[in-house]
């Protein structure tokens, strides 16, 4: 079968076929919510990146950053867009686009890739997670506003913003295969469950219980198996977990955890979703360190 190739844009008038599939992938219907084709050009000839995935010619991917600076001055990549057709995910084609991202910012000189993402977003946090070897420390409430494409509708657009240090032992350790994510039998008496919540429909359940004053260096913080199921079941529900979740991301954070990895189990045949927070040092978490064995 035909690989999938990842190439830097050279024809200016590819960047109108990366704005149309940004549109098909997010479902976006409002073209005030798109990344104009000219801001792409500007952005790769600047310092960013732009690059695009093909398979048997076709361009069925995406990947969009810009050359950033924290309130430290310290310079960074940040990834502001990757998208995949619905059909080709699960083939490699986002993690090829990420290797690729991460040649060109060590190409560069740099040692940080960041970018926000929705924390609801199992999928993604998995990817992001147990895939790529992030780790978060911040929150941010209602980040974009309101948001109109199919992916964002009626949600309020909570954000994580995720670190991906990528010259570290835990980041070379996770791509490489030697340090696999944990599973939630690997850390059973050891972290404590401070969301707790109640199954209210197949695959839906609703947030009963938050703790914010848990001691525990080792914490689990429960979402939604399915945020689009939710969401399809009761946009008020799919809400009540953000608000919900708002407290635990902020207090947590604000005490020095940091969120290091993403388990997704089965549970009595249930998918069960999970955060796991550690309070440790940045580095020794960096250095491939576990609360684990």
């Amino acid at each position: 079968m035909p690989s999938i190739t990842i190439k830097a844009i050279e024809d200016p008038e590819k960047y109108w076929e990366i704005v149309d599939l940004m549109i098909e992938v997010w479902g976006i219907k409002d073209y005030r919510e798109v990344v104009a084709a000219h801001m792409l050009r500007a952005a790769a000839d600047n310092g960013g990146l732009v690059l695009a995935a093909y398979k048997n010619g076709e361009m069925i991917g995406f990947i969009f950053g810009i050359p950033a600076i924290d309130e430290r001055g310290r310079l960074y990549h940040y990834s502001h867009m990757l998208g995949v057709k619905k059909e080709y995910r699960g083939t490699g084609a986002a993690l090829k686009l990420k290797m690729a991202q991460r040649d060109f910012v060590l190409r560069q000189g740099l040692d940080l890739v960041m970018w926000t993402f929705d924390p609801q977003q199992g999928r993604n946090a998995n990817f992001n997670f147990a895939k790529l070897g992030v780790i978060c420390r911040r929150f941010y409430r209602n980040y974009y506003g309101t948001m109109r494409d199919e992916i964002n509708r009626g949600l309020v657009s909570d954000r994580f913003k995720v670190e991906w240090w990528i010259k570290n032992k835990r980041v070379e350790k996770r791509l490489s295969g030697k340090f696999p994510p944990p599973r939630m039998e690997d850390i059973e008496g050891i972290a404590e469950l401070v969301v707790k919540t109640r199954e209210i429909a197949p695959g839906v359940r609703k947030i009963e219980e938050v703790i914010l004053n848990a001691e525990n260096k080792v914490l689990l913080v429960e979402i939604p198996a399915n945020v689009d199921r939710v969401r399809d079941y009761s946009l008020e529900l799919a809400n009540d977990w953000r608000l919900k979740l708002r407290p635990v991301f902020e207090g947590y954070f604000s005490k020095g955890y940091i969120a290091v990895e993403f388990i997704s189990h089965l549970e009595k045949g249930e998918r069960r979703n999970y955060y796991l927070f550690w309070k440790a040092p940045l580095e020794e978490v960096l250095n491939g360190g576990k609360p684990w064995r």
